[in-house]
């Protein structure tokens, strides 16, 4: 444990103390008022989050050369190898843009093991991530006079991440004064509009107008686009490649804007190929050393765990390795289809696997997190919780940190949507030389990721595992 967490826990357990209720006694703005908050932030030291988040900026940047550097440039080949739908395959070759990589914008999410080492699980890429609307907790919290001491006493800072996505999102627009449209899937607006009204607000506060629509509610006018009766500059996708089929209209009238810069789609569809958990099975293959310089080898091997494409002959493998092991769908999102080999019987877990062998999924290398102590404001008690990281990347770089967590005596699967037991929060940095101690940061870098702006910062609840 470092010495700023102890700090921290230590003075929650102490008499008179009022760390321990700092998150319940903060004035919650509307956008939280439903989240379920841990009852603390957590600490990281700012050089291993900075290493951490350029390792992934690095990851990135090779994840979206991947069609080209092992397929020849042939997506449907690629999509055919991470298993996805042949009838989707015309569609994602449509809309995959030659030369032009995905849209660096999405949230990684990692496990931090026992030795303080950040661990990539998957990458959500594209516009219709979420967690970024608790962003506004900090100044919440930096009004309770206890959090606020601690805070100066330890220079805490944070990076605010709807910051980062209002900057974005005007710098991609061709207005000044853009209008942002979250965009749904054909009938989703009905059950989205309410988990998505703090993503609407925190962009409101920070200038932008927005509106909301479906698929089906997108037409091209006089060379412009219209969501509704609003005309939309950035459109934020919150549908998926399945979810055009049918609704042909409104994406040619997406691209059309797109192509001749009325618009932006955001993020566009070709992030289906990189966000996709194959494409990390495909990084972590040897096959993949032949096309990767060292310094790419070394920066994958440091933050990838052994992850790989499941097929027939590695069945074996993994029921000898059960309690090593986790299975996902390529394609699955906020922890649906995932089996933890630990958290089951034996048989079980043969029959997942040899359920999913026929293709779309992933094996992965367990990743022991390293647990993090709270202390429950209300019985005084501390136990231990298991988070997932999640760090958001821009185009300017990292863009902050989302955290979900759950009793280290869980399931395997921590999913904020998917369990009322799951809660969230995000992590402050503490500046290098501070004598903690146990927070080493990662060996070089390939990337140059800036840990972009400074502040108090928290992030909030999302959908994805």
């Amino acid at each position: 444990m470092d010495e700023v967490t102890a700090r921290y826990v230590e003075q929650c357990r102490a008499d008179g103390s009022g760390l321990s209720g700092a998150v319940a006694e903060a004035e919650l703005p509307a956008c939280l008022r439903d989240a379920r908050l841990l009852a603390r932030p957590l600490f990281v030291g700012e050089p291993e989050l900075r290493a951490a988040a350029d390792d992934l900026l690095a990851v990135f940047d090779i994840l979206v050369t991947l069609p080209d550097r092992l397929f020849d440039g042939d997506v449907e080949r690629y999509w055919a190898a991470l298993g996805g739908e042949p009838r989707l395959a015309p569609l994602v070759r449509r809309h995959a843009r030659a030369g032009h990589p995905a849209d660096r914008f999405g949230r990684a999410d990692l496990h931090r093991d026992e030795h303080g080492r950040f661990a990539l699980l998957e990458f959500n890429i594209g516009g219709g991530v979420g967690g970024f609307e608790l962003g506004e907790l900090p100044r919440s919290l930096e009004a309770v006079p206890s959090f606020a001491a601690f805070a100066e006493r330890y220079a805490l800072r944070h990076v605010r991440t709807a910051e980062h996505v209002a900057a974005t999102l005007r710098a991609v627009a061709p207005r000044p004064s853009p209008v942002v449209a979250l965009v749904f899937a054909p009938g989703a607006l009905p059950r989205y509009r309410r988990p998505v009204a703090g993503t609407v607000e925190v962009l409101q506060g920070q200038g932008l107008e927005v509106v909301l629509g479906e698929l089906g509610d997108v037409r091209g006018d006089g060379g412009k686009l219209y969501v509704g009766t609003a005309r939309a500059d950035v459109l934020l996708r919150f549908f998926s490649v399945d979810d055009t089929v049918g609704h042909e209209d409104g994406l040619d009238a997406i691209t059309r804007a797109h192509e001749e810069g009325a618009a932006v789609l955001w993020t566009g569809l070709d992030s289906v190929l990189f966000t996709n958990k194959g494409a990390l099975g495909l990084l972590s293959d040897p096959r993949c050393d032949a096309v990767l310089s060292e310094r790419e080898r070394r920066v994958t091997e440091r933050i990838l765990p052994w992850t790989r494409l499941l097929t027939g002959p590695l069945v074996d493998r993994c029921v000898e390795e059960r309690e090593r092991m986790i299975l996902k769908p390529c394609r699955g999102f906020a922890g649906s289809g995932v089996v933890a080999g630990w958290a089951c019987p034996e048989q079980e877990w043969r029959d997942a696997l040899r359920s999913a062998s026929g293709g779309g999924f992933v094996v992965q290398r367990r990743v022991v997190p390293r647990p993090e102590p709270v202390v429950d404001p209300g019985t005084g008690a501390t136990e231990d919780w298991t988070p997932v990281w999640g760090l958001f990347v821009t185009p300017d770089g990292y863009g902050g940190n989302a955290i979900r967590a759950q009793r280290a005596t869980g399931s395997g699967v921590i999913g904020y949507s998917t369990s009322s037991e799951t809660l969230a929060t995000v992590a402050f940095t503490r500046p290098a030389g501070d004598g903690s101690g146990g927070d080493e940061p990662a060996g070089d870098q390939l990337a140059a990721g800036q840990l972009a702006g400074s502040g108090r910062a928290v992030v909030s609840p999302w959908s994805s595992p």
